[in-house]
């Protein structure tokens, strides 16, 4: 097959970059002389895992919504030899070649043409390695796998920030059905609104949380909470269906009311954030848990919710959470760690409290 492409050499290795159809693709894996060296107990020396058919399918519909995908798919040929027919154009040999990274995007490619025919002149980069060594294939087969890091999540929600900016957020959750975005995009109706709200109330020189949530690559300075902490433990505030829909800047601002309030009533773990956990993670996942029954209790004689620092301050006052010894790294929720029960156990003693407070003032509740 001749393609597009030229020869490069690394480390007095001699390498090939060209580019290949999505039908040439599609046909080669289809008859399966291109595939990957899948591990069985029938190929023992086999360095890859089985295909993930939703991977693969996911990646083929991405396709087919005129996704781009730069990336390029590596090849290595045991047998035979690529030549360089003329310049800028490659003679790839017939027969076997075995796919040492790329495998779901090929199968994903396959799958596309046969869904769509005009994909087949869809074009994609591949490298070609021309060697019979089989070892040396399985190692760059895992120092591809094993050295590439994922994109840091602070980082990834900064993303789909700008992404909702530019295309609106109705725009992102639609395109979530075209499969591979799906995980690019998760939490896309939520999370930019997380980030928004962090970096109003960073910013805010009146907010207990001025220069204390710690930003993507920023030095910890006088910071005691990462972003990705903060964003995560607002997900039941946002997802509550009286804040659903609301600006992010009125969120923002009850928020900084009722950290206010706390602030109010557990002074030294606001003076001393690094000895106490109320600013850290499971400090935060704690309090923002409570937060929406809060903001339940602070209504007015017109039923109207009152989120100010005095009337978030007036139902809070007096529990046993509201007590800076609480929250100390030796303290009861210091005591708990950041897992997942930890935290879930904190904010439901926490919200007992509450409900305890409500029926001690209503005693006409009648269940």
């Amino acid at each position: 097959m001749r393609i597009p492409g030229s020869p490069f050499e690394q480390a007095g290795t001699r390498l090939y970059v060209g580019l290949v159809r999505a039908g040439d693709i599609a046909e080669r894996v289809e008859s399966g002389d291109w595939a990957p060296d899948i591990y069985r107990l029938s190929n023992p020396e086999g360095y890859q895992r089985a295909l993930s058919e939703a991977r693969a399918k996911e990646f083929g519909r991405f396709v087919v919504r005129g996704g781009v995908c730069p990336l390029s798919i590596l090849l290595n040929f045991r047998d035979g030899e690529v030549k360089q027919a003329q310049e800028g154009l490659l003679d790839l040999p017939e027969g076997r070649a075995y796919i040492v990274d790329g495998q779901h995007r090929a199968e994903g490619i396959r799958q596309a043409v046969t869904a769509d025919s005009s994909v087949a002149e869809y074009v994609v980069p591949v490298i070609v390695m021309n060697t019979a060594d089989q070892y040396g294939e399985a190692k760059q087969f895992v120092i591809i796998n094993r050295t590439q890091k994922g994109v840091r999540a602070d980082l990834a929600e900064r993303f789909l920030l700008q992404a909702v900016k530019r295309e609106g957020r109705e725009t992102l959750i639609a395109a979530m059905d075209s499969g591979i975005l799906r995980r690019v995009l998760r939490g896309a109706e939520w999370i930019t609104k997380a980030v928004e709200i962090a970096d109003i109330l960073a910013s805010d020189s009146k907010s207990p949380w001025y220069r204390a949530i710690r930003m993507p690559n920023e030095p910890r300075n006088g910071s005691v909470v990462a972003q990705k902490s903060f964003t995560d433990s607002l997900e039941p505030v946002l997802k509550d269906s009286y804040f659903q829909g609301k600006d992010a800047r009125i969120i923002a601002a009850a928020l900084r009311n009722y950290w206010a309030a706390i602030r109010d009533l557990c002074p030294q773990a606001f003076e001393e954030p690094r000895e106490f956990v109320l600013q850290r993670t499971s400090g935060v996942k704690v309090l923002h848990k409570v937060f929406t029954r809060v903001s339940e209790l602070c209504i007015d004689n017109h039923g109207n919710r009152v989120l100010t620092p005095d009337a978030i301050r007036e139902v809070l006052a007096g529990l046993s959470q509201m007590d800076s010894t609480y929250w100390g790294n030796n303290g009861e929720a210091g005591r708990r760690g950041t897992g997942n029960k930890g935290v879930t156990l904190l904010a439901m003693e926490f919200l007992e409290s509450l409900e305890e407070r409500v029926q001690n003032r209503d005693q006409s509740l009648i269940v």
